[in-house]
Parts: C-alpha cells; structure tokens; sequence
C-alpha cells in the first residue's frame, strides 16, 4: 500500500532512509530495537541491498554507544568552578557528560550544517570529548554538526505556586544548541543586544531574535527596546519576575518555532547532492556524444545511475528543469535543436 502511494520501492525506501535518520539522531538512549525489528521486515520486502545505508545507520548508532561508554568511563566527573548562576543557587557544577551518535556520512542523508560558534564552555566540553574520541580511534577526527543535538539544562525560572503566588523554582529545560549556547553567555554578563549574541554565535541576528523568544517567554531572560532596530536582552532577577505583569499567553505563536528545530536531515542539501551527483554524470555523457537532447539523457541517468547510492528517481521535466539552471550556469548550451552539448571554455 505504502509503495503504491510513493509511485516506486526506490522512493519509499529513500523516504524511509530519511525518517530513520531523524528518528536515531533524536535517540537519546542509543535504542535501536524497535528500528532493527522494523529493518528486518523491510529486508524481506525489498531485499537486502536495497537496505543496506539503513542497516549501516543503525550500526552507526550501536556503534556510537560503546564508544560513548568508553569516552564517559574515562572522563571521571571532575568538579568545575562555580558559574555566576550556580552561585546564586548555592550548587556547584559538575563536568558535563556529551553523548555523540558518530555517523558514517557516506551514508547517512545530507545533515543540517549551518554554522554555530559554541559558548567556549560548551566547546570545551565537545573538544574534551573530541580529544578522547582520537586516542580511542586513532586516526580518525570528529566533525561536529553543531546545530543538532539536544541540550539539558537546570535553571531558576518564576512559576506560580499552587496558592497562586510566583515562586523561583529549578526547572530542566531539554533544547537546541543554539539556545543552550545563548542562555550559556548570560553567565559571562546579565546584559546582550541581539547583534552582540549574533557577533558571538555566528548567527544572523533576525534568528538570534526569533529563538529568544524562548527564554523570554520561559520567564529566564527579559527584552527592550534599545531603538535603530537593536533589542536588549537581560538576565532577568527575582524582583523583576516576581512583580513584571507577564501574560502567560503572550508570544504564544514564537513558542511554536522554539529552537526552531526542523528534523535533522536537510531535504534541500539532500537534493542537492543527488543533483550534483547527476550533473558528473551528464558531463561525462555529454563529453562522450558530444551532444544529446532531453529524453537520451532522461534514459541514460535511469541506465547508468541504478546502482548508484544516488538513485535517479526524477521526470524527465524535472530533469529539464535542472539542465536549464546548468545553462542558467553556463556550465551547458541548449541549441535551437534542443541539443544540450558542453560549453567550451
């Protein structure tokens, strides 16, 4: 049934390829009974090759466990100076264990990848990890994704009590990257504009401002306006959340986007490197024949990129799309004909 409503086995199993790798890297515990119980059926139903990136995933993530046990047995929790905020609390800090699932990108979908500048505290902990992972598995390095992931964090947020007065109270926040990292720079000072965090993250300001939002209407941190379109963000303090008139109702609709946490896959950086696994594959047709129109390039992708980890699985009038950016590009011509031939540099 599923089949039949994707069109083909090649898409349902590309599909599915993409599901699964959003469903592990969200995997906090590294379990992969239920996905190696579900791969098994579908091996049965679309044999073993057609599986084969699916089934390398799953062991990637197996995998990325043992290695983390390990990394973890040898980094010993080793107390850490106080923050500012952990003075405030009265409690000391302890290292903070990270977990890694470690992917073989080969064939893994194409990942989120926009750049994100850690607070030095969080890539201290990353390089430590990093530094571990290299005597363990000599000569390979790390590459962090550093916009995915999940952070956990303990703070003191203003919530009402049960007898309707506001309390300070610790509350565990599980977030993105890029919030752990925003919140972690108000314990170097209480007081940032949304240009100062963009300088520091690496982060356009207009998403610096979007994912605020979310300490703002978490009751953690507190904006104004400066003026010139410049915001200010501030630790806000126990007086200030006790007495401020928040609606608990307000910015409902930025909560929505949060940390702004898509999946894990990129679907357009997936695309793209189909595409530009298709376009090797048209350069070297059209450097044999010289010249050929849509439809004998059409029938040769289907022919030559079958085996490929790439599969081609596009219409002809998306093909056509695609050669006519390459003309966009000046990497093809298109003749009156309707030929498509390199161009001569």
């Amino acid at each position: 049934m599923l089949v039949s409503i994707y069109g083909s086995k090649e898409l349902f199993v590309n599909e599915y390829r993409l599901m699964l790798a959003d469903k592990l890297l969200a995997n906090l515990d590294f379990n992969t009974d239920k996905e190696v119980h579900t791969l098994e059926l579908l091996k049965l139903r679309f044999g073993e090759m057609s599986m084969r990136q699916c089934e390398i995933m799953i062991k990637d993530t197996d995998d990325s466990k043992r290695i983390v046990s390990n990394i973890h047995s040898i980094l010993k929790p080793r107390k850490k100076p106080p923050s500012s905020m952990s003075r405030a609390r009265g409690t000391e800090e302890k290292a903070t264990p990270v977990d890694a699932i470690i992917v073989s990108h080969i064939f893994w979908p194409a990942l989120q990848k926009e750049p994100l500048k850690h607070h030095p505290r969080i890539q201290a902990q990353l390089d430590q990890f990093s530094q571990e992972y290299a005597k363990l598995k000599n000569p390979r390095r790390l590459v962090w994704l550093n916009q995915l992931g999940t952070v956990q964090l303990e703070l003191d947020v203003v919530e009402e009590g049960s007898d309707g007065i506001p309390v300070i109270e610790t509350k565990e926040f599980s977030c993105s990257p890029l919030l752990a990292t925003l919140i972690s720079h108000f314990e170097d000072k209480e007081e940032w504009t949304s240009e100062e965090l963009s300088n520091e993250t690496s982060i356009p300001e207009h998403i610096i401002q979007s994912r605020m939002n979310y300490w703002i209407n978490n009751r953690v941190i507190k904006a104004s306006d400066a003026g010139d379109d410049t915001i200010v963000y501030e630790l806000g303090s126990r007086e200030y959340w006790l007495t401020a008139e928040v609606d608990p109702y307000s910015g409902a609709g930025s909560m929505m986007d949060e940390d702004g946490s898509e999946g894990a896959v990129s679907a357009g950086a997936q695309e793209e490197e189909e595409m530009e696994a298709y376009e090797s594959y048209i350069c070297g047709m059209l450097t044999t024949f010289g010249q050929l129109p849509l439809d004998q390039i059409h029938n040769k992708l289907k022919t030559f990129v079958a085996g490929s980890d790439h599969k081609y699985n596009k219409t002809a009038r998306q093909l056509g799309v695609f050669l006519q950016y390459l003309c966009k590009q000046e990497r093809l011509e298109c003749g009156p004909d309707g030929m498509y031939k390199l161009v001569k540099k």
